[in-house]
């Protein structure tokens, strides 16, 4: 069976052998190469479906029905940062997986994302399907750690995600975290901040997990720390975070509720929850650090997340190398582009790159150098260069980096 995903199709659901829908003539080839299975989920606007890709892969197609320029906006903003994310807790967007899509005899497209298939219920299902039976502390404790090195990515790329919720992180069947739902992430940038001062920024408001700020359209880094924190009390106690307020002291009281937990991890969460941005962790990494005093086992999850980062990485760079292969078979390259693919990566010139970088995108520059060296060795200066640009969020800042380098 396929389905037809024109919004006004009367009788979506087609045999699998038709390439045009037999109720309203929209094609079922989504972009050349996705074939829609069913339905899953719908939202205020837009909905999400698994697909087949052309190799019978499952995937998750995002269908954005509300065509309003900010909602445009944001959903080509989600394609954009799960473009340059690089981390196995991080859904990954196919290659060329943001596109638009004519339905028959529509003039406006619909804007559409696919994206990798996470297999596994999200933490607010998963407490339902054990029975509302809260999450043990040295569990939580290991998906706090895993959450909080998620969370450094998306921080260090400078984005702030604004809606970290039980319903918003996914638990795989390996027992690892997946965060999803990119939809309101925001970038930390000059326009960002002008907007805010004039409150033009809209708040996404969760109930038990929004901090005060955030619901005044004053979001910062910090208020996914406060999110994070009152996901971690919901997992502990199965409960929301506002059962535990008192309004006399304005504060969440929550670790009666909890047994045999550990006065150092009460103290991270009540500072993470903290009423002001200033009371709580300044960084992802302080979080890390604290649960890593608590307990040093855990530095092991990093570890993990590195290795797993390499591997992603490799993948993607063998792909870039056979679209650079088709390129060369294709086309002609001026001669300062084939000198600057013939020369040989020297540490000088690593060392250059790592510091220029840094500038873009701060203290990751040197993972992420390291890690692109030690996936391929071979890449000339030119790959090496291409391959770091795509790591910088801003286009403008990545085109800028090329240029001092090439």
């Amino acid at each position: 069976m396929n389905l037809c995903i024109n919004p006004q199709c009367q009788q979506p659901t087609n045999s699998k052998t038709f390439l045009f829908c037999q109720s309203c003539g929209s094609e079922l080839l989504i972009d050349g190469r996705y074939r829609v299975q069913h339905l899953l989920g719908q939202g205020g606007f837009g909905l999400t479906y698994q697909v087949l890709d052309l190799n019978s892969q499952p995937k998750v197609l995002k269908v954005l029905t509300d065509n309003h320029p900010k909602y445009v906006e944001l959903f080509q903003q989600e394609a954009h940062v799960l473009g340059i994310m690089n981390h196995p807790g991080i859904p990954k967007i196919d290659l060329d997986g943001y596109f638009t899509y004519f339905p028959r005899d529509r003039d406006e497209p619909l804007h559409c994302i696919v994206m990798e298939k996470i297999e596994g219920l999200d933490l607010e299902e998963y407490l339902v399907k054990r029975g509302n039976r809260p999450i043990s502390y040295k569990r939580v404790l290991r998906w706090l750690a895993e959450l909080s090195l998620i969370l450094e990515q998306v921080h260090n790329l400078n984005f702030f995600h604004r809606d970290i919720k039980p319903s918003n992180i996914m638990l795989k069947a390996d027992g690892c975290l997946v965060l999803i739902d990119f939809g309101t992430v925001r970038q930390v940038s000059n326009s960002y901040l002008e907007k805010q001062a004039a409150g033009q920024v809209t708040g996404v408001i969760s109930s038990g997990y929004t901090p005060i700020e955030q619901m005044r359209g004053k979001a910062v880094k910090q208020s996914d720390f406060y999110a994070l924190g009152g996901t971690i009390i919901f997992l502990l106690t199965a409960r929301n975070p506002l059962d535990f307020y008192n309004p006399q002291k304005d504060r969440i009281e929550w670790a009666d509720a909890v047994k045999n937990i550990s006065p150092e991890f009460v103290n991270l969460i009540d500072s993470m929850m903290s009423s002001f941005p200033a009371g709580r962790p300044k960084t992802a990494r302080d979080i890390f650090k604290e649960i890593i005093k608590i307990d040093s086992s855990l530095q092991s999850v990093e570890n993990y997340w590195m290795q797993s980062s390499i591997s992603s990485s490799s993948q993607a760079i063998q792909v870039n190398n056979q679209v650079l292969s088709v390129s060369n078979q294709t086309s002609s390259f001026n001669r300062d582009t084939s000198e600057q693919f013939e020369r040989q990566i020297t540490s000088d010139f690593i060392a250059q790159c790592r510091q220029e970088l840094v500038e873009f995108i701060g203290p990751m520059a040197t993972i992420i150098c390291n890690q692109t060296m030690a996936n391929n060795p071979n890449l000339s200066t030119f790959e090496f260069v291409q391959a770091l640009a795509r790591r910088i969020p801003n286009a403008q800042d990545a085109k800028q980096f090329k240029q001092r380098l090439l």
